[in-house]
């Protein structure tokens, strides 16, 4: 029930990076889409579906990542509509919106510059706007968005990283260790992915698995009991 009410109040999942050493300027870019079933206590409560595409090459490159996610918990629906745009070889976030739907409805649209996160929150009841610190090499990750992790990966980070949460109206670090290789079953294939432990300030340890392309494999977030799990290996 914990969990629950931490995906139903819109708690982040803080985010990794990739820790094998393949730089983000040697990404050409290629597009990934494809579907997260999410599980709590080993149990379905809903799917993500993503895409993310790329235009563009090194400084001039821009990518744009949607989905669509959908979960019902016993507190209620929680319903996420997505949209981040990223440029530079980096993928440095430049700007983030999303739409809650389910129980508590509202809409979030945020630009990053000049090292601060500015938002403007609609809600049923009126507008509000925030502002906070956005460190450099920060990154945007949302609660319950599971493809978010790629842009984390491909940035080929250990040690301290920020993290960007537009749903809490803060930024936050966390420290990254690499754990290594393994090989994953998804679907009906297996793959080779890097696994990456997280430790967020003040939070619960995160479980990360992605591909030699950054591309995100599996989550898990163990004192939670939470974990997206990818349903087809990438193309």
């Amino acid at each position: 029930m914990r969990l629950f009410r931490i995906l139903a109040s819109s708690l982040p999942l803080i985010a990794t990076v990739l820790v094998i050493p393949t730089p983000a300027a040697s990404q050409t870019g290629t597009d990934d889409r494809g579907t997260f079933q999410v599980l709590v206590g080993g149990r379905e409560v809903g799917t993500e579906e993503f895409l993310i595409q790329q235009t563009g090459t090194g400084t001039g490159a821009e990518i744009v990542a949607t989905a669509r996610v959908h979960l019902q918990l016993p507190t209620g629906s929680l319903d996420l509509g997505p949209r981040l745009r990223t440029n530079g070889l980096q993928a440095q976030p430049v700007a983030y919106e999303v739409s809650i739907g389910g129980t508590s409805p509202r809409r979030i649209v945020g630009t990053v510059a000049d090292g601060r996160f500015s938002a403007r929150i609609v809600t049923p009841t009126g507008e509000q706007l925030r502002e906070y610190l956005a460190s450099s090499g920060a990154t945007v990750l949302d609660d319950g968005v599971a493809h978010h992790y790629y842009f984390l990966a491909r940035r080929v980070r250990n040690g301290r990283v920020p993290i960007i949460i537009p749903r809490e109206n803060r930024q936050v670090m966390a420290t990254v260790t690499a754990q290594g290789e393994e090989t994953l079953r998804v679907g009906d294939a297996s793959v080779t992915a890097y696994r990456i432990i997280v430790r967020p300030d003040g939070g619960d340890e995160r479980r990360i698995w992605v591909d030699a392309l950054s591309r995100v494999i599996r989550v898990e977030i163990p004192a939670r009991d939470y974990a997206a799990v990818r349903t087809s290996a990438p193309a």
